[in-house]
C-alpha cells in the first residue's frame, strides 16, 4: 500500500487520544448535589446517579441510530425533574459531572506524538462521538495534552455523529482540504475507519490494549477498508518518517 504523506490529521477522542478507563456516575451525582442549593425532595446520590443511568439506556438508543442528545439535555431533565436548584451555569455542572464520574488517562506516547506532528507541520484536529459539550471535550483535552488542535468537533453539537458522512464533511470544510490529504486515526473499525475511508480519507485503525475501553465492542470486526493498523503511536511516527 503506497502511502502519502498528510496535510493534517484527525484523532477520534475516546481510546484514541485519552482513555477513560472507570466510570463511576454515583461519585459524579455526589459531586452535583454537593454544590445545589436546594434539594427538596432529599435525593441522594445514589438516587441521582440511578436516574441519570436510566436517561442514558433511553437516549442510548438514539446513539444507535447514529443521531445525538447532549448532555445539558440530560442535565435539565435530571435536575428539573428531582427539583434540584443550582446557581452556576449548565457548563459547570457538566463539567463538575464529568470531572468527578471518570479521569483521563492519555494513551501511551500520544503526546510524543502530537509533539512530533507539530514538529513537522502537520496539522491536527478532533472529531468525537460525544454526549458531552463541545466546550466540556475542549477543556478536557486541553487539559490533559500540551497540543494546539485546529479544531474539535463534539458530535452533540450537531446531533448527527460518526459513521454519518455528514459528521466527516464537516470535518473536511473546517480543515478546508481535499479529503485525501488527510489521515483519520480512531480504535472503532465501522465509525473511525470505514467511515473515514468512505468520506475519502485514509484511515488509521488504532488499537491499544495497554489500558482498559469500558465501551469497546469486542464483538466487532476488522475493518473492511484499507487501511493502516497500529497498537502504539510511536509506530505512526516510524511511518510517517518514511514519508519526508
Amino acid at each position: 500500500m503506497q502511502l502519502k504523506r498528510p496535510k493534517m490529521i484527525l484523532f477520534d477522542y475516546g481510546h484514541t487520544l485519552l482513555a477513560e478507563p472507570e466510570w463511576d456516575f454515583e461519585r459524579g451525582a455526589a459531586a452535583l448535589l454537593g454544590r445545589a442549593q436546594a434539594n427538596p425532595l432529599g435525593v441522594t446520590a445514589q438516587e441521582v446517579s440511578a436516574f441519570i443511568e436510566r436517561l442514558w439506556d433511553k437516549f442510548h438508543q438514539v446513539l444507535l441510530m447514529d443521531m445525538n442528545h447532549h448532555e445539558h439535555q440530560m442535565m435539565r431533565l435530571t435536575m428539573e425533574t428531582l427539583r434540584l436548584e443550582f446557581a452556576v451555569p449548565l457548563e459547570e455542572l457538566e463539567m463538575t459531572f464529568w470531572e468527578n464520574c471518570v479521569a483521563l488517562v492519555p494513551l501511551p506516547h500520544i503526546q510524543k506524538l502530537l509533539d512530533f506532528l507539530a514538529e513537522q507541520n502537520i496539522r491536527t484536529g478532533v472529531l468525537s462521538n460525544m454526549t458531552f459539550s463541545g466546550a466540556g471535550l475542549t477543556a478536557r483535552i486541553t487539559k490533559s495534552l500540551r497540543h494546539s488542535f485546529e479544531f474539535i468537533i463534539a458530535s452533540s453539537e450537531y446531533g448527527i455523529r460518526k459513521p454519518d458522512p455528514m459528521i466527516f464533511r464537516l470535518a473536511i470544510a473546517k480543515a478546508n482540504l481535499p479529503p485525501e490529504d488527510i489521515w483519520f486515526c480512531g480504535d472503532n473499525p465501522r465509525c473511525d475507519v470505514d467511515a473515514s475511508s468512505a468520506a475519502g480519507m485514509f484511515p488509521v485503525w488504532f488499537t491499544d490494549n495497554t489500558l482498559p475501553c469500558p465501551y469497546r465492542d469486542v464483538t466487532q470486526s476488522e475493518p473492511l477498508s484499507p487501511h493502516l493498523h497500529i497498537s502504539d503511536w510511536r509506530e505512526l511516527i516510524i511511518q510517517l518518517k518514511e514519508l519526508t
